[in-house]
Parts: C-alpha cells; sequence; structure tokens
C-alpha cells in the first residue's frame, strides 16, 4: 500500500475499474442488473465507482446497478436482500483490508447468499480469488460448496509480465473442483501497469 501514494491509488482503481466494468458488460454481457458489495475504504470505494460508472456508460445509461455495504459479517444477508433482483453480483473489495478480514466477509456472503439462495451470477475481484477465498469457504462450509457447484462464477487476473488482464468464466464441478476458462484478455496501458505492479 505505501509503494503508491493515496492519489496514485484512486487512479489506479479507476483505471481497473473501466477494463472490470466494460468487461462485465461485454464479456459477460450483463444486462439485468449489476450489483456490487463493497465497504467504506476510500480504494474499495474509488474501484466501486468506477466500475458502475463504465459499466452504465457501456449501457447507454440504461442500466441498473445497486451498491451494498458490508463491513461487517452479520451485514451479509442485508447486503444479499438489498442485491436480490441483480442478475449478477460482484465482490468489490480487498485493497486495504487484511486477508483475514476480507475472507471473514466472502465466506459470510457466501453463506448468506446460498441460504437466501440468491440467484445472481457471482463475479469475484482478484484480491478475494487469488488468496483462494472462495475455495477456503467452500472447504469449510457444505452449504456454501453445495450452492456454487454448476452456478455461473466469475473473476478477473492478470498477467503483469504480458501487461494483460485476464477474465476467466469459472465453474465448481461435482467433485467441488475449482476450473476456471479463460473468456478474454485485455491489453493495460503501460501507466496502469506500473501502477499496479507498484500498489504489489
Amino acid at each position: 500500500m505505501s509503494k503508491l501514494t493515496m492519489a496514485e491509488q484512486f487512479t489506479l482503481r479507476a483505471m481497473t475499474g473501466r477494463v472490470v466494468g466494460e468487461a462485465l458488460a461485454n464479456f459477460y454481457n450483463v444486462k439485468g442488473g449489476l450489483g456490487i458489495v463493497t465497504n467504506k475504504t476510500f480504494i474499495c470505494a474509488s474501484l466501486v465507482g468506477a466500475v458502475e460508472a463504465t459499466f452504465l456508460s457501456v449501457r447507454g445509461g440504461l442500466a441498473k446497478i445497486s451498491t451494498a455495504m458490508m463491513e461487517k459479517a452479520d451485514e451479509a444477508k442485508e447486503a444479499v436482500k438489498l442485491l436480490k433482483d441483480m442478475e449478477m453480483v460482484m465482490l468489490g473489495y480487498g485493497g486495504e483490508l487484511g486477508g483475514e478480514e476480507n475472507y471473514a466477509l466472502t465466506k459470510a456472503f457466501l453463506k448468506a447468499a446460498a441460504e437466501e439462495d440468491l440467484t445472481s451470477d457471482l463475479f469475484f475481484h482478484v484480491r478475494i480469488w487469488l488468496p483462494a477465498f472462495v475455495q477456503r469457504a467452500m472447504e469449510e462450509d457444505e452449504k456454501i460448496a453445495s450452492y456454487l457447484k454448476g452456478k455461473k462464477l466469475g473473476t478477473f487476473t492478470f498477467d503483469l509480465d504480458r501487461g494483460v488482464f485476464l477474465f476467466s468464466n469459472v465453474k465448481v464441478d461435482e467433485e467441488g473442483k475449482v476450473n476456471l476458462k479463460l473468456i478474454s484478455e485485455v491489453p493495460i496501458s503501460l501507466e496502469h501497469l506500473d501502477l499496479l505492479k507498484r500498489s504489489l
């Protein structure tokens, strides 16, 4: 975090949010509403704003969006209820909180989604996906594992050597194995790449 100034953190999230927002509209073809779960940290809020603004722009301002704030695990049920009509829900946090805090939020949301049978597709921020929070939650809670089996999931990662974002579909098979299928690679600018490298 200290490798970038706060202003650079905002710029990085604006650039990343643009790429992600376009991907959700174009590669995942979300038309029935985009919901995002986030927290009140400055960096996550700037990312979510950029994702939503870009998504709305691609959809000509006519798409439906909804944002759910979740800072504690016991707020997960309310977040699920708020987003229950969205075609896709993105878990969009992770930049400022610690790993265990982010994991607790992720597990709580997935548990609440399973209990409420949230029908939305799910999309995971790279800072949730790469630490394997989703896989860990499935291992610890059979209800979550059962809920995610066969469900339409997605995530993004990146290849810093090649300067691209990688967008994938994710499928959990009957044995609980997680399989990624790459659907698109998006080149990013040199400025974006520099900020991303220095943020890690």
